[in-house]
């Protein structure tokens, strides 16, 4: 891939977006490249829309063709009303990049500590967590991921890895938001 001029992130919820901004710092990403990161924008086709509309008007601020801007959705599958391939299509003919996580964004988190195939809904996906914090997790605090990036970088290369061996579609768990990570961490090289 091209490297853009600008590269915009929409995420669906907040823990999502703080994890990708303490990725961002801790890499040093925007250092080389100037990148957005936006929260709570809504779900699947309307996050894409915002996804659209946002490159768009970038576009015209920074005088930039369209096609000098990556823009990714990141999302989950909660209250999903269209399948899994409909998104994609959707947001390929958009031209925006899908991180998508089924069941929650905790599945990838999950994928940071050991490759897990779990299939369960958000309260045992927190348990499980929680297990691997030693402490409770706070979907509005990622501290935790702060300091495991400090004392373990090679963390991130270990759960694009795990995340990996999920990317059946067909079976659950399935993630491609460890593309979005891959993705930056091409620019922090």
């Amino acid at each position: 891939m091209i490297k853009p001029r600008l590269l915009l992130i929409f995420c669906e919820g907040v823990t999502e977006k703080l994890y990708f901004d303490s990725l961002i710092q801790h890499k040093r990403v925007y250092t080389v490249l100037p990148i957005e990161v936006f929260g709570k924008e809504g779900q699947h086709k309307s996050l894409i829309k915002k996804c659209v509309a946002k490159r768009k008007k970038k576009a015209k601020e920074f005088e930039l063709n369209e096609n000098n801007i990556e823009v990714w959705a990141v999302c989950d599958c909660d209250e999903m009303k269209i399948k899994y391939q409909e998104l994609l299509r959707y947001s390929r003919e958009r031209n925006v990049n899908l991180a998508f996580s089924n069941p929650q964004f905790e599945t990838y988190l999950i994928q940071h500590f050991e490759t897990k195939r779990t299939k369960n809904e958000r309260s045992a996906l927190i348990s499980e967590l929680e297990t691997y914090l030693g402490k409770k997790y706070d979907k509005s605090n990622l501290s935790w991921f702060d300091e495991m990036i400090d004392k373990d970088p090679t963390r991130l290369d270990f759960a694009i890895s795990n995340s990996n061996k999920l990317k059946n579609h067909t079976k659950l768990p399935f993630l491609t938001v460890q593309e979005l990570t891959a993705r930056l961490l091409e620019f922090a090289k």
